[in-house]
């Protein structure tokens, strides 16, 4: 996911890889509500339902991008079916089935993976279980990459662009990921040639 003129592994106003940095550490401060934006390939599916009778379905755009130390940072980014963002011809506004909701979520999904993971116990650090929710969230956005479903579309160069609302880092690698960024998607358009 090559971003910007500067480097091809670089996200505009993202922060760099802090490989001291604690696992399972939060990107501290102001990170919150960042802007992100990139061109690669991106993997959009409609998931949701199943964390309780008001929740509805979600569309997870999942990205990632290789680090220097040969491991990978995943972008998950949320949003709704009926987004406008979204190309009505990639089929994400299907009916229902009945593995999912027919409504349009309007939670953060980090309260929907906080709903649909086992809860945090007592003794669990608050790092571990933000690792947990990080993880839920990856693989339900990596899955329809690796196993496409009728509502899964998997654009190879799209224009896209999210908010991140937290970057949690992993203690033990996911799928090869190091970190999770969590956030909403804004915009995403294929594109249909990048040599111009």
């Amino acid at each position: 996911m090559s971003v910007s003129a500067r480097t091809p592994h670089t996200r505009t106003g993202a922060r760099a890889h802090r490989p001291g940095a604690p696992a399972g550490a939060r990107t501290p401060g102001p990170g919150d509500g960042r802007p992100a934006a990139g061109i690669g390939r991106i993997t959009l599916a409609r998931t949701g339902g199943g964390a309780g009778p008001d929740w509805g379905a979600y569309v997870l755009a999942y990205t990632s991008t290789l680090l220097p130390d040969g491991s990978r940072a995943a972008l998950v980014a949320a949003t709704t079916p009926d987004d406008p963002a979204l190309d009505p011809a990639w089929g994400l506004r299907l009916a229902p089935t009945r593995w999912s909701d027919p409504g349009n979520a309007r939670r953060p999904v980090w309260e929907y993976a906080a709903a649909a993971a086992p809860p945090k116990s007592a003794t669990e650090p608050v790092g571990r279980w933000e690792q947990r929710l990080a993880v839920y969230l990856l693989t339900a956005a990596l899955t329809p990459r690796l196993i496409p479903t009728r509502a899964t579309v998997d654009l190879p160069t799209a224009d896209w662009k999210a908010t991140i609302d937290r970057t949690v880092h992993l203690d033990v690698p996911h799928a090869g990921h190091t970190r999770v960024s969590i956030g909403r998607l804004t915009a995403c358009a294929p594109k249909e040639n990048l040599a111009r």
